[in-house]
């Protein structure tokens, strides 16, 4: 006999002696002791099934409701998420157009046309100090072609593709431009030293060069406009007999911080 058919008679059993207990007991003012022991006995199986029917029911109720609460847990979380990328994109918005209204204040200032330019990739080698950016021969970018953003020179265009061109930076090795001491007009040669500095050569001994001078473009040989920051003078030293100063210069343009430049256009575009 199977283990449900032993549970259906014992159960049928039970039920019999207490009809039967219940029959006789109303006929009697108490009960034997035999009846009071089955009693004790069958009521304690009651309310060990009531109870174990109330926590089955409880751990359910319990087990759904912690998965509405997870799901609902994980929908908050996703909102959170899309709210935080939300306040991002709109942050990064706000920067762009922060520096957007610097680019068009200082080219409201500037006689030459620009472009506008995005740097989408960084020379690594330890040799050159160029970056790419996603304007090129399309937009009448060309070599030569001066690189500025708001804060000062970036460099000039080395290279030229329809969609994109190669600047050569203030602080590559290469790199030189002739520059004035703009509190004095002291003129040298702004050359790449470092990522982080630069150096003014040719500066002689007995020229008044401090820290904290600002350095701009001369305008000398048509490739830079006059006047446009090149960096600050950092530290002065004369050095023995030498006839000229070692003048060490940081750039006017966080290098680390590059993402949008301006191409200034040597010709006025055909729009």
């Amino acid at each position: 006999m199977s283990w449900r058919w032993r549970l259906i008679v014992l159960f049928s059993i039970v039920l019999f002696v207490l009809v039967t207990f219940s029959y006789h007991a109303g006929k009697r003012d108490e009960l034997s002791f035999a009846e009071k022991t089955l009693i004790e006995a069958v009521a304690g199986l009651q309310n060990g099934v009531t109870s174990s029917a109330r926590w089955v029911a409880d751990f359910w109720t319990g087990y759904f409701f912690l998965v509405d609460l997870r799901d609902e847990n994980r929908k908050l979380h996703l909102a959170l998420e899309g709210m935080r990328a939300k306040v991002n994109e709109l942050r990064e918005a706000g920067l762009a157009n922060e520096r957007l209204r610097k680019f068009l204040n200082f080219q409201a200032i500037q006689e030459r046309p620009t472009v506008g330019a995005q740097v989408v990739a960084w020379d690594t080698s330890a040799w050159f100090k160029t970056v790419t950016i996603d304007k090129g021969s399309s937009h009448f970018v060309q070599e030569g072609m001066p690189v500025v953003t708001d804060l000062g020179i970036v460099g000039r265009v080395i290279g030229v593709s329809p969609h994109y061109a190669r600047v050569l930076l203030l602080i590559d090795y290469n790199s030189s431009i002739d520059a004035l001491v703009q509190r004095n007009r002291v003129r040298g040669v702004l050359a790449g030293r470092s990522e982080k500095t630069c150096t003014l050569k040719y500066v002689l001994k007995n020229d008044t060069v401090m820290p904290g001078d600002i350095i701009v473009t001369s305008g000398m040989g048509g490739v830079f406009p006059k006047g446009l920051p090149l960096g600050t003078v950092k530290r002065v030293r004369k050095i023995g007999h030498d006839i000229f100063q070692e003048v060490d210069v940081d750039p006017a343009v966080d290098f680390s911080r590059l993402e949008e430049v301006m191409v200034v256009l040597t010709d006025r575009p055909p729009f």
